[in-house]
């Protein structure tokens, strides 16, 4: 992600991100710039100077964080870049050990780097060059470039970038996280395959709402000097202009004269638009402006809260509403985007007709406030749907299907199905080779080769027990005998005659003329065949003796029958050389799986 935050959407989602891996088990990190909120935190040049990053273990965050050599662009505008990305993502993911990539957002360079770097790394694998085997996700909480939010050049270099830099992404991505049905749509237009998309809708942080389950509410009612009794209607959100918080104020304006309705806003905000906003809510009695929060403040708020209210311009989904829902509070909104498909109509909140509807807001704001059935009813509906959609069961279900990704990556659905149950971790299959009813695959570790086709036999060799491989010319020898003794016996088939009894004689010559027509049998052809007979046995054979005598490999060692393996898999032989010669370490094949 291109920044840390401790309030953006999408920099929450990363961060969360990386928190449920490891509390899944795997090693993650957070890759970022030098970057939080906007400000410098490491100085770039400093990072220069050792191999372009820096890890730490953010206390703040609560994260591992691996900051890069970045700076912020002129174009795109306010976007962050990072500098010789692909050089030290190469450092970064050798040092770390890295298998899975996850890449968020749009309009910088970080997903188009990681598309390339994992492209080279898989065509270098196809051409020979052994590389650990990658996932990439791409998630780029996409909203459309509408003329309501953006200029009309950064909306045409939008446009541009969606045209250009995202069907790159989409082809060379395992997984596209979308965040609603309505971002698969939009993406799957852009070309996407449907298949690679995986909902992910940012997900509910339950763990921040566990750790504050205790806290009582009135302290910060208290602190704000609110009536208890009052009804708080909250916006939580940053004080820009796509999230419309003075459309909010008007409503608050409208129903100054309820006293038992109070209006709080949060959030962090230093643009001109932002000072508006904390200008109106000082001649407002009903407004109280409580500016950037805490983890704890904002639970409290949300836990404070009888209402939520959003009338944004432009949202990909908002996760803000999707923590007022997990406790219980409704929704008020503009039902723009993702909000539409998050919030449903007169199920967990109320839709009102847009963005600049204060009429409509007013009259909602009303009707749940004086209707307390309406009100429960929505609300439990609103627990209910968010207790679906928090981060640690969403980042499970991701995590199974990265799993599915790594198998495919790492060769693993090559392997018969028999044997990768018996293993307790993945192990990449690093080559394969098939010839007939033949196949031998290649791990880090060991080689399998399976014989047949209906009655399959899979060998397990691990590389150390191969003590030597002999050069071997096989032929097939019982072929020719069992030939030679068809041969002999229709030889010697009239002398044998007068064992057999006249009765038994006489039937077979009948089911003869009964399966063949007169015509034939009285035929000189077949008296040429009949006479030939005896010598075509003998003459199968021995072309099938001189087909199959090949060369071939036979491997043994301790612990193990001498195997064969026909000249064919010749590769597969010098493979195992140079594994034994340590010309592939070991160590790079077997990694713990990490994200």
């Amino acid at each position: 992600m291109y920044q840390t935050s401790k309030s953006k959407g999408q920099e929450l989602v990363a961060q969360r991100m990386v928190r449920e891996f490891i509390k899944l088990g795997h090693k993650a990190y957070l890759i970022t710039s030098v970057y939080h909120d906007g400000v410098k935190v490491v100085l770039p040049e400093n990072l220069r100077k050792i191999d372009g990053y820096l890890y730490t273990e953010d206390s703040e965050l609560r994260i591992p964080v691996i900051r890069v050599d970045s700076y912020v662009a002129r174009w795109p505008p306010r976007r962050i870049v990072f500098r010789d990305f692909i050089s030290t993502l190469e450092k970064i993911v050798d040092k770390f050990q890295l298998d899975v990539l996850i890449t968020h957002s749009t309009l910088w360079n970080g997903p188009e780097e990681v598309a390339k770097f994992i492209e080279w790394r898989r065509d270098m694998k196809n051409i020979g060059g052994y590389q650990d085997p990658l996932v990439f996700c791409h998630m780029s909480h996409f909203q459309e470039p509408s003329p309501k939010r953006y200029s009309l050049t950064e909306r045409s270099f939008r446009i541009a970038w969606n045209r250009l830099t995202l069907p790159q992404i989409f082809s060379t991505a395992n997984l596209i996280l979308v965040v609603t049905p309505l971002e698969k749509e939009a993406k799957v237009k852009m070309g996407a395959e449907a298949e690679k998309c995986f909902l992910f809708p940012g997900g509910v942080d339950d763990e921040v709402f566990l750790r504050y389950a205790n806290v009582d509410v009135k302290s910060l009612l208290k602190r704000l000097k609110i009536e208890e009794s009052a009804k708080i209607v909250s916006y939580l959100g940053s004080l820009e202009e796509r999230k419309n918080p003075l459309a909010i104020l008007k409503v608050a304006g409208k129903l100054h004269e309820r006293k038992d309705i109070h209006f709080v806003i949060a959030g962090k905000g230093d643009s001109s638009y932002a000072k508006k906003v904390i200008e109106a809510v000082s001649s407002l009695p009903n407004v109280t402006y409580l500016g950037e929060v805490s983890e704890q403040e904002k639970v409290l708020l949300i836990k404070a809260s009888y209402l939520n209210i959003l009338l944004s311009q432009l949202e990909a989904l908002g996760l803000t509403q999707l923590e007022f829902m997990y406790s219980g509070v409704p929704v008020i909104t503009s039902a723009v985007g993702g909000q539409a498909w998050l919030i449903r109509n007169e199920v967990e909140g109320i839709h009102v007709n847009g963005p600049d509807d204060i009429e409509g807001s007013v009259a909602a704001i009303t009707r749940l406030v004086d209707n307390s059935t309406l009100w429960n009813t929505l609300s439990a509906n609103a627990r209910e749907r968010a207790m679906s959609l928090t981060i640690s069961m969403l980042t499970a279900e991701l995590d199974e299907a990265i799993t599915k990704e790594l198998i495919k990556e790492r060769g693993l659905t090559t392997m018969p199905s028999e044997v990768r149950a018996t293993l307790a971790e993945p192990e990449n299959v690093l080559k394969s080779w098939s010839s007939g009813s033949w196949g031998v695959i290649a791990t880090g570790r060991r080689l399998f080769i399976k014989r047949g086709v209906i009655s399959r036999k899979v060998t397990e060799i691990p590389y150390a027990n191969i003590s030597s491989i002999e050069y071997t010319r096989r032929y097939s020898w019982k072929t020719l005998v069992i030939g030679s003794a068809i041969s002999l016996l229709l030889f010697i088939e009239p002398f044998l005659r007068p064992i057999f009894s006249r009765a038994f004689i006489l039937r077979f010559e009948e089911m003869v003329r009964f399966l063949f027509p007169e015509a034939f049998l009285q035929s000189p052809v077949l008296e040429v065949f009949l006479d030939f007979m005896p010598m075509l046995p003998f003459l199968i054979a021995v072309i099938a003796f001189t087909v199959q005598a090949r060369t071939g490999f036979t491997l043994r060692g301790p612990g193990i029958d001498a195997l064969y393996l026909p000249r064919k898999f010749r590769e597969a032989i010098a493979f195992i050389r140079n594994i034994q010669n340590g010309r592939l370490e070991e160590k790079k094949y077997d990694r713990p799986q990490t994200e």
